[in-house]
C-alpha cells in the first residue's frame, strides 16, 4: 500500500477501479483491508474507484498514543488529505461506526467536498452521550486487559491499545453535528441493523435530517460491516443511484 505523509502521520492507503473517486472509512479496531470482507469491495468496484485506508492508530498507518492525533476532525482532515493526494476535489464517501463520525464531521467541515454520504452503525449524537462506556473501556484498554484485541494474522497486524485507547479518548472530545449540517446537501444514507445498539439514535438522525435510512433485521454492529449482504446491497444500490 502506498503511505501518505501528513503531517507527522503515516497513513496506509489502496486505490482500485477507476471512475468517480469513493473513499471508505473503516471502523474502530479494524483496518483498510477490512473492507475485502463482506462483499464490499467486490459490490461496489464498478461504482467508481475505490480508496481504502488504515485510519490513524489502525493497522499500518502511525500508531500514535496521543489523542490529538485521533479527534474526529484530524480524522476528517486525513480523508481530505487522501482526495487530495489522488488529485481528487469531489468525492464519495462510505464511513462504518467510527469512520462514521468522521463521514459526519466531513459533512459539517467541508461538504462541498462530498459528493454522496452512507453511514453505517452511527448516529448524529456525539461519544460524550454514552461516556460512561467509552471511559471503561479506555481503562480496560489501558490496563491490557482487553480480550477484544485483534492480534496478528497473516499479513494484518494486531492491534496497539494503548492507540485504540488515545482513539476513544479522542472521540469524547467531539461534539457531534447536529447544529452544523445546515451547508451539507449531498446525498444520504444511514444504514444500521435493527439489533445493533446505535440502531434507534441512526433511525431517529435519518427522521431529523430527511436522509434515507436502511435498517437491517437480524444484524448486530460488527455482522452490519463484516457479513451483512442486505447492508451492502443497500449502499451498493444508494451509490449506483447517486454516484456522479
Amino acid at each position: 500500500m502506498p503511505t501518505l505523509k501528513l503531517d507527522s502521520l503515516d497513513v496506509n492507503y489502496e486505490v482500485s477501479g477507476s471512475g468517480p473517486l469513493i473513499i471508505l472509512h473503516h471502523g474502530f479496531g479494524s483496518w483498510g483491508r477490512d473492507w475485502n470482507r463482506g462483499g464490499w469491495l467486490d459490490a461496489l468496484k464498478d461504482h467508481g474507484k475505490l480508496l481504502i485506508f488504515d485510519a490513524i492508530g489502525h493497522g499500518l498507518s502511525t500508531r500514535s498514543h496521543d489523542p490529538n492525533e485521533h479527534t474526529v476532525e484530524r480524522r476528517a482532515a486525513v480523508v481530505n488529505a487522501l482526495a487530495d493526494e489522488v488529485e481528487t476535489e469531489k468525492y464519495g464517501y462510505i464511513g462504518f461506526s467510527m469512520g462514521g463520525r468522521t463521514g459526519l464531521e466531513l459533512a459539517a467541515s467541508s461538504p462541498q467536498r462530498l459528493s454522496l454520504l452512507a453511514i453505517g452503525g452511527m448516529h448524529l449524537l456525539p461519544a460524550t452521550a454514552n461516556s460512561e462506556r467509552f471511559t471503561r473501556h479506555i481503562r480496560v484498554l489501558r490496563s491490557g486487559r482487553a480480550k477484544s484485541i485483534e492480534q496478528t494474522d497473516g499479513d494484518r497486524p494486531g492491534n496497539d491499545p494503548l492507540a485504540l485507547a488515545a482513539s476513544h479518548e479522542a472521540l469524547l472530545l467531539w461534539k457531534g453535528v447536529e447544529e452544523r449540517l445546515g451547508n451539507h446537501t449531498a446525498p444520504t444514507l444511514l444504514f444500521c441493523g435493527e439489533d445493533d445498539a446505535h440502531f434507534a439514535n441512526a433511525k431517529l438522525s435519518a427522521q431529523q435530517f430527511g436522509f434515507e435510512f436502511a435498517g437491517l433485521p437480524d444484524t448486530d454492529h460488527d455482522s452490519t460491516f463484516f457479513s451483512s449482504e442486505p447492508a451492502v446491497r443497500s449502499v451498493t444500490s444508494f451509490v449506483a443511484n447517486h454516484i456522479i
